[in-house]
């Protein structure tokens, strides 16, 4: 037993001496780490994407939000490209003079992607630590070969998922058979849903699926006629029409005035389209506590 002890001790006082010998060892002895660029996210205003022999992709920043300006114009998901700009945070362990570039396949390289005016080439991948070759400015520098998966190559990979944009606040809604909107500071609907009349609460759940509504899939718009539309007046006067192309087995809606189409799954269709309904309590309290938008 005493012998057990001993060992587990020295077991523990090796463990906390490797731990310290790796926290407070010279920094020689580290293994180096080199920064690609002194660029800061906040800084970058233009993101340009050249794939070799593609059309190449140009996103704007305005405010907050990123919109597609090449090759057409339209909204940009936000965190698509907040994950270009990952790039900027990248330590590499090589830095190699940019001489003798066709080696790594960088005198002609397949994508190049430019954030603010820097522009990163991506190159070959070396086979033994499965890492990319990649030039920005005079240096080359080997990183994990993700990063370039982490940038697409088509436009509508960047295209929004949400149907409304944060500033768009909705005060009405008037869909096939019936309407919500917000009166007196409270949501009601017409016709009247009788007895089982929706609470505040299934009101907001309602709102907020609409005003969160992300799609599965965002496309240009085909100019495919509308079987119906869903009009949705906001809180600054304007007012939205969205066609509805198709309910089944996917919901359909189309924003004529950005000439996107967003898909959502046949559930969240079914949600969005019919009237709120009362939710029934499953244990617990069911309310929510949110108060009308």
């Amino acid at each position: 037993m005493l012998r057990r002890w001993i060992v587990n001790i020295a077991l523990l006082i090796g463990v906390v001496g490797l731990g310290v010998y790796v926290t407070y060892r010279p920094a020689a002895e580290r293994s180096p780490q080199y920064k690609l660029t002194a660029l800061a996210p906040a800084a970058v205003t233009r993101i340009l994407i050249e794939p070799k022999g593609s059309q190449a992709i140009e996103l704007a920043k305005h405010g907050e939000s990123w919109f597609l300006v090449r090759p057409f114009e339209a909204r940009a998901d936000r965190s698509q490209a907040d994950r270009l700009l990952d790039l900027l945070g990248a330590e590499s362990k090589e830095k190699l003079a940019a001489a003798d570039l066709a080696r790594f396949d960088l005198d002609k390289p397949a994508l190049t992607l430019t954030l603010g005016d820097q522009r990163f080439a991506f190159g070959t991948v070396n086979p033994l630590s499965q890492e990319q070759y990649i030039l920005t400015g005079d240096s080359v520098y080997l990183l994990p070969a993700f990063y370039a998966s982490l940038v697409p190559q088509r436009p509508e990979r960047l295209l929004t998922h949400a149907l409304l944009l944060e500033s768009e606040r909705p005060i009405a809604f008037e869909l096939r058979g019936f309407k919500v909107e917000l009166k007196d500071a409270k949501w009601v609907v017409s016709p009247a849903a009788g007895r089982d009349e929706p609470s505040q609460d299934d009101f907001n759940r309602w709102v907020e699926g609409w005003r969160f509504a992300s799609s599965l899939l965002t496309q240009q718009a085909r100019g495919k006629s509308a079987s119906e539309t869903v009009d949705v007046r906001l809180a600054d006067g304007r007012k939205l029409r969205l066609a509805v192309l198709q309910r089944e087995p996917e919901l359909i809606l189309a924003r004529p005035d950005e000439k996107l189409q967003f898909h959502f799954s046949g559930e969240l269709g079914k949600r969005l389209m019919n009237p709120p309904s009362v939710t029934r309590p499953t244990g617990g309290s069911g309310a929510s506590g949110v108060e009308a938008l």
